[in-house]
């Protein structure tokens, strides 16, 4: 009988929170980003401010009626939130169209990004230009790694500027994907040969899904099918 009295508590308040200003005001938006795969960190006030304060609830109402685990974690001292899948399942989401991994080429751009992360480290803002993953490409210490990836026949040191457009809108694109899940953010077309952005702390979550590719890096770039990124 317990029981049943705490379960019921439990579903009343689970009920209640939907009734509260805050939670009326913004969750629908809120669960359109989170569904859509988005990563909500602090820079997201309101969005951020409701997840915090209604964790609990919140996750039961995903787990409910989506079958999706509300989860939460910390990087450098900035938590974000995001929906991922239960072991035994990839809920309402599983259809390809609604999920998917990332494809080689990405998994290679979001490492690429990754590792600019760190190099920033100490930058209150990790802001990247096109032009600082080009020589990145051209002089780092995997340089031979990304021209293989991003080059057919990449074991050269000069490329055309046909082959750099290529690779420019193949990094704005995926870019531009990555903003929607809130791994990058504030995206600026500069010119035709430039852009920028900044790298969020939620990229974190790519580093704790696929550390495999990361540790491999060499192995995976090499044994990439080329004729994929033409």
């Amino acid at each position: 009988m317990a029981n049943e009295h705490t379960a019921e508590a439990v579903n009343n308040h689970f009920i209640d929170i939907f009734k509260k200003a805050d939670v009326q005001k913004h969750f629908a938006d809120l669960n359109i980003e989170l569904l859509r795969g988005r990563h909500i960190q602090d820079d997201a006030h309101y969005f951020h401010r409701l997840l915090s304060k209604y964790f609990i609830e919140l996750k039961k109402y995903y787990e409910v009626f989506y079958n999706l685990q509300l989860d939460k974690k910390t990087f450098e001292g900035v938590t974000y939130f995001f929906l991922t899948f239960y072991e035994d399942s990839k809920g309402v989401l599983s259809a390809n169209s609604r999920h998917r991994d990332l494809t080689p080429i990405e998994t290679i751009i979001a490492i690429t990004l990754l590792q600019m992360y760190y190099e920033r480290y100490f930058d209150n803002v990790k802001e990247i230009s096109f032009q600082n993953i080009k020589a990145k490409i051209k002089e780092s210490e995997f340089s031979h790694l990304y021209k293989l990836a991003f080059f057919k026949n990449g074991n050269r040191d000069n490329f055309t500027k046909k082959e750099w457009a290529n690779v420019t809108k193949n990094f704005k694109n995926v870019i531009q994907d990555f903003e929607q899940l809130g791994w990058v953010d504030k995206f600026i077309q500069i010119d035709d040969k430039n852009f920028s952005f900044v790298i969020k702390e939620a990229i974190h979550r790519f580093q704790t899904m696929y550390e495999y590719e990361i540790s491999n890096f060499e192995e995976f770039v090499n044994n990439l099918d080329q004729s994929n990124y033409e």
